[in-house]
């Protein structure tokens, strides 16, 4: 049996891969069909570098009003070693209305970094989903950027509370449409990808309501004259289970499920194929029995071996070729101790070097992780006491082990409303490595019983295999990579043809930044019309305004700036009225609305936010809005206007202030374009405004009049409100007008004003000391998050002490620890500490 450790270092260290793929390259030639193809699949793994994140939360449930502490991990997605290829971390959090509501950008120094995300009391109550991201690990693929739903409760003293519920349709067509789209999905994957006639299977069954969540059904298989084939069937966990028969020649069968609400439904097998090979694969402790079977068309010559490769995150094992004799299959003996902890790709190649099936399967060897003890120095505190915690890692010899940690303390009974959440082992040994949303991903690794071990096969036989594609690998072909590695703030985007169906290469663009400190460069798309502007001043927020143009010099293109990875349109499960919700629930919201508005209390300017107005735009100063047209945001009227779709001199694509020279009085245009200057006569250099938004003035002297349909220019005392003495342009284009009658109401052709925030700062958790002459401390906000310590590092001993304060209340909190080793090994643990009251 050969074992080829394709990758032994960082995969984001460049010189880590250059080494571990000479290494392999050094051994002894090799010939044969897997050695070549192990040979490829390392030179793929060490070109594509790809990167996973993983985010530990202070806490698993929020309420509105509150804010997600968080610290993020970011690894090489092979050896899971802390990166040092991508520096810059996005993280975002998405409302069940499928909108980013919350987003942070920050700075990666080895790996790490530390945020929070505040949601707003003027946010609703639901499910939400917190996403964090690499620009770069997104050449694998939107589905493999970090997830994880949270559940967000109404807890704000003001603002919006529980979720008003939804108009039931009363149409027979809209009821029919809500049925259609309230019918449970149902998937049945045969194991090793097909059914083959007269070849035993093993079929995966995958239930699941419009939401993702998993259904428990039960029911029969039966064949097309409804004989029954399988007698009985239910699904054992997250609508998750499985069942073996024999396909027939000629057969189409289906199931009949039993619903939860006593409902019933039929579902179609996957059709049988007259021909072809199946793999099964058995658990058999400490080894993986695998075998394969092949029928083939009746007089057809018989097939050469078969060959079995095996791989775990670049870690390769084949063994020698098997030969089918008669109908005994196929079969090998893989020992678990040759791979490393996680999901194990089984591939089936037939004598061609034609993958034929696949399967996966999960390994460990070991614990999860690492272990990690927290010991308070006390068994219990009263309010205002200093705490001590004493953290130790150790590996399952019980040696110590130098680790990157993250600790939180909160409410033990929070960690009850989700007991199976996530941690940065199932993340990184499994999660990560899957497409599609995984419920209740801790289950599988809360002990090494039969039935979570039962449970994460039949996950992993509903699951396919996404991180390659075996056709690319094998035709050698270089993994795609559109986006680059971030080590600074940029601004990337496409530019496309002006209905978005093919990029525009060679594309000349103006990168104008007005705020807060004046940027112009220039650039050009590549092939595929990408663009990428690095290392952008930011402090705060920048107002960028970017302009492009064809390589002959059109403006008829669309300028798309990245807003970060798609985001999925599946329904997010609602949450149920606090009435209904799990014990514990109730409490942590009346908890939370009285610590918040304590906090109001002691902070009444931070009301201020809470007060809402419909349908009025607020601004610096008090003015009548006008009531028609909303590109007016500054609310200023009584400039002169020029109206362009008057002029037919505007259809002949002259500069829009070449246009204007000489029709307003006392405007001052003078050069040539796109060197122009502009004075208002008696006020000085003009503010320039495009539908709104404030640009430069070397933006407007690129701009094609035959985008603009009118021009208003203020004078005077007509410009106050705009904040500048030499008063102000405003430029009205034909897309932004609401009443516009064109093909396409997109964004404005060759224009797109971007507003980008800068690195986040980074915040502490609030911690106040306490000592015995403070006779009247102030209210502590603290009730669910007592502690929070996102970046803590042990001695080469494995410990690391912590120090803190208790808060007023008492209760049981829960200190939770994860982290990762120097060498990539997942660490967790917790303790509890009891809190009484006076």
């Amino acid at each position: 049996m050969k074992v080829v450790r394709v990758q032994k270092g960082m995969l984001a260290a460049g010189l880590a891969v250059a080494i571990g793929l000479t290494a392999f390259r050094l051994r002894p030639p090799e010939d044969g069909l897997l050695p070549r193809i192990a040979r490829q699949l390392a030179e793929y793994y060490a070109a594509a570098r790809q990167e996973k994140v993983y985010l530990h939360l202070d806490r698993p449930v929020y309420g509105t009003g509150e804010t997600i502490w968080f610290s993020a991990y970011v690894v090489d997605a092979s050896a899971h070693r802390l990166d040092s290829l991508s520096q810059v971390l996005h993280v975002d959090l998405v409302s069940p209305e499928h909108r980013v509501v919350a987003r942070r950008t920050l700075r990666l120094q080895g790996g790490r970094a530390s945020g929070d995300l505040a949601i707003t009391d003027t946010l609703a109550a639901g499910t939400y989903v917190l996403r964090a991201y690499t620009n770069w690990m997104r050449n694998a693929g939107d589905e493999f950027v970090y997830s994880r739903r949270l559940s967000v409760w109404p807890a704000s003293p003001i603002g919006p509370q529980e979720p008003r519920p939804v108009a039931v349709p009363t149409t027979a067509f809209a009821r029919a449409r809500a049925a259609a789209a309230a019918r449970p999905d149902v998937q049945f994957l045969p194991e090793g990808g097909y059914l083959v006639e007269g070849l035993p299977a093993v079929v995966a069954c995958k239930a699941t309501d419009p939401n993702g969540r998993g259904l428990d059904v039960r029911g029969q298989i039966l064949n097309d004259k409804n004989g029954v084939v399988v007698p009985s069937f239910s699904s054992r966990h997250a609508g998750m289970g499985r069942f073996a028969f024999l396909p027939g020649s000629g057969q189409r069968y289906h199931a009949h499920f039993t619903m939860p609400d006593g409902s019933t439904a039929d579902y179609p097998l996957p059709a049988v194929q007259p021909s072809g090979y199946t793999l099964h694969v058995v658990d058999g402790g400490e080894n993986f029995i695998v075998e394969a079977r092949y029928r083939g068309v009746p007089g057809a010559p018989a097939p050469g071996p078969v060959q079995l490769m095996t791989q775990v995150r670049g870690v390769a094992v084949y063994p020698g070729p098997r030969t089918f004799t008669g109908d005994a299959p196929a079969a090998w003996r893989m020992p678990k101790k040759n791979y490393p902890s996680g999901i194990v790709h089984f591939t089936l190649f037939d004598a061609e070097g034609t993958p034929r099936c696949e399967r996966l399967a999960f390994v460990q060897n070991g614990p999860a992780g690492l272990r990690i003890s927290i010991t308070p120095d006390q068994p219990s505190y009263g309010p205002h006491a200093p705490v001590q915690l004493a953290v130790r890692v150790t590996d399952a010899a019980g040696q110590p082990v130098a680790t990157n940690f993250s600790l939180g303390v909160s409410d033990a009974g929070l960690s009850a409303l989700d007991p199976t959440a996530e941690t940065i082992a199932s993340n990184l040994l499994l999660t990560s490595d899957l497409v599609g949303y995984v419920e209740n991903p801790g289950y599988y690794f809360r002990s090494t019983s039969a039935g979570p071990n039962l449970a994460l096969d039949d996950l992993l036989l509903t699951q396919g295999w996404r991180r390659f594609v075996w056709k690319q690998v094998l035709a050698g072909q270089a993994p795609l990579q559109p986006f680059s590695a971030e080590h600074d703030l940029s601004l990337v985007g496409q530019v496309v043809s002006e209905h978005g169906s093919r990029p525009i290469a060679n594309s000349q663009l103006t990168f104008l930044q007005t705020r807060p400190s004046k940027n112009v460069t220039t650039g050009t798309t590549n092939a595929n019309g990408r663009f990428s502007f690095v290392g952008i001043p930011v402090v705060d927020t920048a107002v960028i305004t970017l302009q492009a143009r064809r390589s002959q010099g059109g403006s008829n293109v669309l300028i798309l700036p990245d807003e970060g990875p798609a985001i999925p349109t599946q329904a997010l499960p609602p949450l149920p009225s606090l009435a209904a919700a799990p014990a514990g629930v109730a409490a942590f919201v009346r908890r939370s609305r009285q610590a918040q508005a304590a906090d109001l209390d002691m902070h009444p300017e931070r009301a201020i936010r809470n007060i809402t107005l419909s349908n009025v735009a607020v601004t610096a100063k008090r003015v009548k809005i006008p009531s028609d047209d909303p590109r007016r945001l500054y609310g200023a009227t009584g400039g002169t206007v020029v109206d362009f779709t008057e002029m037919p001199a505007s259809q002949s694509g002259m500069n829009v202030l070449q246009l204007l020279q000489g029709r307003v009085a006392g405007l001052v245009i003078t050069g040539q374009a796109p060197n122009l200057s502009v004075q208002i006569r008696n006020s000085g250099t003009p503010l320039f405004i495009l539908d709104g938004q404030r640009v430069d003035l070397d933006f407007i002297a690129n701009m094609s009049s035959n985008d603009v349909e009118s021009v208003e220019i203020f004078k005077g005392a007509e410009a106050a409100i705009f904040g500048g003495t030499g008063g102000a342009i405003a430029i009205y284009t034909k897309r932004a007008d609401p009443n516009y009658k064109g093909a396409d109401k997109g964004p404005s052709p060759g224009i797109a004003i971007v507003k980008m925030a800068g690195f986040a700062e980074v915040r502490e958790f609030y911690q106040p000391r306490y000592n015995a002459l403070l006779t009247n401390p102030p209210a502590d906000p603290r009730t669910s998050t007592l502690y929070w310590n996102p970046i803590v590092r042990t001695n080469a001993k494995g410990e690391a002490e912590l120090h803190f304060f208790t808060a007023d209340g008492s209760g049981t909190f829960q200190a939770v620890a994860e982290g990762l080793s120097l060498d990539g090994m997942p660490a967790l643990g917790s303790s509890t500490l009891t809190v009484k009251g006076k």
